[in-house]
């Protein structure tokens, strides 16, 4: 007399990871471009150009120099004769500045307003003041 065993089968159970990847990756790939966007105000200028460029560290502040009624410290706006107290107010309220700026002129000002930013600058204690430029094309 011969038995025959039925075999059951046991139902195989598989976890699919390819779908969960995707989301991962797509997951990465929304929060790298939505938080490498920074929107910055500011004020068409005209650079100076040079043949020999340098790059730079950015600095904690960002001097942008169109005309004596429009320097721009960051975001806030103000001219040539108060600016030397929008500088202390600056350092006042921000104790980690690292004493280094870059100015962003237009190759239109005046070379005397530049100077006297520089002078406030200076008198104010920062040690390294950087002048943006661009590249010149040959």
């Amino acid at each position: 007399m011969a038995f025959k065993f039925q075999r059951r089968l046991k139902p195989k159970v598989v976890v699919d990871l390819v779908p969960m990847i995707d989301i991962v990756f797509q997951l990465v790939i929304f929060f790298m471009v939505a938080t490498t966007f920074k929107v910055t105000t500011g004020m068409e200028l005209n650079l100076p150009d040079a043949a020999k460029v340098n790059t730079v560290k950015t600095s904690t502040i960002r001097i942008t120099i169109k005309d004596k009624n429009n320097i721009f410290i960051d975001n806030y706006k103000t001219d040539i004769s108060n600016l030397n107290k929008v500088i202390k107010n600056f350092i006042i309220r921000d104790k980690s500045i690292n004493q280094s700026v870059i100015i962003y002129g237009d190759s239109s000002m005046e070379y005397k307003l530049l100077i006297d930013v520089m002078d406030y600058l200076r008198i104010n204690g920062f040690k390294s003041i950087d002048l943006a430029i661009r590249k010149r094309n040959d």
